[in-house]
């Protein structure tokens, strides 16, 4: 309703459902609803946000949000896009934030919890293994983790190739379908 609203596409909710299997072994149905959420001047892009449609302890179990590379949450997005500004209405209206311009980069969010948006000298400089193919594309996921050395020796037992570029441990897109990943320890998650 709010994405309509704010011009944001008008697309209907999409509902959907599934019987989980509990810890103890046995099933509940998790339902829930996606909005999404898209813009003309970022066609291969959407956005969207979901809302649960059960009991929250049905789904978020302490068991089930742990990773072996020490993953805590994503705390930012990374996006390229040939001229960054222009998407600044927009993600404004999307996340109802104000978004910051510097030349080359425009980001959008809290600390923490934020859209970057470079353009492709930016992207460069940041993410050396990432190409601007010329139209907006998301291109990195950054993840705070627990310790940045247990994630290097869980990528690695895992023939996951990486490069560490001061205190980011960065894989090559190659490695996650198209995404890089920059795995930073909790206290410089928010740099």
């Amino acid at each position: 309703m709010r994405f309509n609203a704010a011009h944001l596409g008008a697309y209907a909710p999409f509902d959907f459902g599934r019987d989980a299997v509990l810890p103890g072994g046995g099933t509940a149905r998790v339902g829930f609803s996606l909005a999404f959420a898209t813009d003309p001047a970022m066609p291969g892009i959407a956005f969207f946000t979901c809302q649960q449609r059960h009991p929250p302890e049905l789904f978020w179990k302490a068991e089930y949000q742990h990773h072996l590379n020490g993953a805590l949450r994503v705390v930012e997005v990374v996006m390229s896009a040939p001229e960054p500004a222009q998407h600044r209405a927009f993600l404004e209206r999307l996340t109802e934030g104000v978004a910051e311009f510097a030349t080359g980069r425009l980001t959008v969010g809290e600390r923490g919890d934020r859209i970057t948006v470079l353009g492709p000298p930016e992207l460069a400089r940041r993410l050396p293994n990432c190409a601007a193919d010329g139209s907006p594309r998301f291109c990195a996921a950054r993840l705070a983790v627990t310790d940045l050395d247990a994630t290097g020796r869980v990528l690695k037992n895992n023939g996951v190739a990486f490069e560490v570029i001061g205190d980011v441990l960065l894989t090559s897109p190659a490695a996650s379908h198209g995404l890089a990943l920059e795995f930073v320890e909790q206290e410089t998650a928010y740099g």
